[in-house]
């Protein structure tokens, strides 16, 4: 029930962010407009453990996936310097991993995996002036964790929420075309994860992702 409430409660967040940049957007009528498409060469550090529901025994389990993320992203460009947008990556993959047959409760090996689902970024960027095109990055990352698996004490995981704090710094050049490019490296730490199976064994992670991004948009 707790986790119901709480996927509900990060589709309001994450909806109200939606909505809170769409009305920045539109009704800043000085303000330029700018969109894009984005390409992350993306590390993904998963670092977790499962505890057994009888025996109490633990595994830990570390995993790094590299993967290429695409996203799209919206932002208003104000007067000051500011800019304020959204990132949106529909999905990314955590990672998976099979496991032995190691244990009482078990009869063959676990297959578990999972990835991050409509992941959103609500971000504020900042101009440095020491570099031309040099940029600050911050912002507030959601995300929905969906876990698939194939565990032979017969368990299954529900779904849950994340969120995360990100930091970046980063390049703008304009390109020809009425187009401009980026260049951004990016960290972003995920708040914990704790999800307990329907036979009350217990997942716990912590989430990181170091991008390295390039873009492409045009400015209306």
């Amino acid at each position: 029930l707790i986790n119901i409430k709480r996927r509900v409660l990060m589709k309001r967040i994450k909806l109200l962010v939606l909505a809170i940049c769409a009305s920045l957007v539109t009704s800043v009528a000085m303000a330029e407009t700018k969109m894009g498409i984005s390409a992350a060469m993306t590390t993904l550090s998963t670092s977790g453990s499962e505890t057994l529901r009888q025996s109490g025994n633990v595994t830990n389990k570390s995993i790094d996936e590299d993967v290429v993320v695409p996203s799209l992203f919206i932002e208003a460009v104000l007067d000051n310097g500011y800019s304020v947008g959204v990132d949106y990556v529909p999905v990314a993959e955590l990672g998976s991993g099979t496991g032995s047959d190691d244990d009482a409760e078990t009869s063959g090996a676990n297959k578990a995996s999972a990835e991050l689902d409509s992941h959103f970024t609500l971000y504020v960027s900042k101009e440095l002036g020491a570099v031309d095109g040099l940029y600050i990055k911050g912002g507030l990352s959601f995300a929905d964790v969906l876990t698939t698996e194939t565990l032979a004490t017969g368990d299954s995981y529900a779904n849950t929420t994340t969120y995360g704090l990100m930091i970046g710094l980063g390049v703008e050049r304009d390109i020809p075309g009425g187009l401009f490019a980026r260049a951004e490296a990016s960290y972003t730490d995920y708040d914990d994860v704790s999800i307990t199976s329907t036979g009350g064994s217990k997942v716990e992670a912590d989430i990181d992702a170091t991008m390295f991004k390039l873009s492409v948009g045009k400015s209306f």
